[in-house]
């Protein structure tokens, strides 16, 4: 497993506002999508087992981590630049 510590930095450069955010963003998107995917597989034997009642409950949780994902990932779309202009607008 990777440390990302080495990547971010403790905040004294401008440049590295927002990075711990953006890798938590994109640690809890990933995670998200692995379980949508393995929701969706699961919801897939379920079905060719017989077992409706398993594959809805699986397709139902699939669902909700693609709404997890689209969530986090929301985050990591967001521009630094339209931050400083709220920022800088805040203040005056």
């Amino acid at each position: 497993m990777v440390d990302l510590s080495d990547y971010i930095d403790d905040g004294e450069e401008d440049d590295a506002v927002g990075v711990a955010e953006d890798f938590a963003a994109l640690r809890d998107s990933l995670q998200a999508l692995a379980d949508a995917i393995a929701s969706t597989n699961l919801a897939v034997i379920n079905a060719a087992q017989g077992d409706g009642a398993a594959a809805t409950q699986r397709v139902q949780a699939s669902v909700g981590a693609l709404k997890r994902f689209h969530e986090a990932f929301a985050v990591l779309k967001v521009e630094p630049k339209a931050e400083d202009d709220q920022a800088e607008a805040d203040e005056d």
